[in-house]
């Protein structure tokens, strides 16, 4: 299932701004402080230091390798990976991409890559709204969880995203199990691990959720309520 390790996560949008405006969101900490980070230090040279604190207790650390001004920036990190920014200029606005090279193997390392890339795809859509509207939404991320890993379902006809741990003193804990594979939250279709976390992530705590799950060849629901994102569930 898996036999050849992630080397790479990459994600694109599309922001309606010039790479100019793009490429000063993205070096100038006060700028990117407006739509990623909390706390940004950026020495923009060759060898200098980037250091970027993202709240959600998740920060960063790297060198510059490359500098292309309004166009390519890249990042090493202590274990030599790579963060590459890419700007291009297209009709009417710029494609950002980043690309994160690593090695992730494995369902543990296959997970991590998932969320990697989840987080990736809610900061680039941050990006898009601040540059595009001034409307900051990292307020309504990360908000609450149930306490479940997963992962996307691969190899198979069936969708959805299988459950690899429940965490223990979470609301999960007692209701679902490792190997039920998520297929709804409420109304609402999971075939991705980026489908169930941004339902779930950006919920407010102490929300009931019907999750619907299969479990072996029976589909079932169960009634769960929200905590907040990497808290245990409140005892009774």
């Amino acid at each position: 299932m898996f036999d050849s390790p992630i080397t790479s996560v990459k994600r694109e949008t599309f922001i309606r701004t010039t790479p100019e405006r793009v490429w000063k969101a993205l070096t100038n900490p006060a700028e990117r402080n407006r739509w990623e980070t909390r706390q940004a230090n950026i020495d923009l040279r060759i060898d200098g230091k980037v250091e970027l604190d993202y709240g959600w207790g998740v920060d960063y650390v790297g060198t510059i390798v490359e500098i292309e001004e309004n166009a390519r920036l890249v990042i090493k990190d202590e274990s030599d990976d790579l963060t590459i920014w890419t700007l291009r200029a297209v009709e009417e606005g710029t494609v950002v991409e980043l690309e994160y090279t690593g090695l992730w193997a494995g369902a543990l390392g296959f997970m991590t890559a998932e969320d990697m890339g989840f987080g990736t795809e809610q900061l680039l859509r941050n990006m898009v709204t601040v540059l595009e509207e001034e409307q900051d939404n990292r307020g309504t991320y990360w908000t609450s969880w149930i306490g479940v890993n997963h992962h996307t379902l691969l190899n198979s006809s069936q969708k959805g995203s299988v459950i690899v741990k429940v965490i223990p003193d979470t609301p999960a804990e007692g209701i679902l199990l490792e190997g039920d594979i998520i297929l709804r939250v409420n109304d609402l279709i999971v075939e991705t691990f980026s489908d169930f976390e941004r339902i779930v992530t950006m919920t407010v705590p102490g929300q009931t959720l019907t999750v619907g799950i299969l479990r072996g060849d029976e589909e079932q629901q169960f009634t769960l309520h929200t905590v907040p994102f990497g808290e245990k569930k409140v005892a009774s």
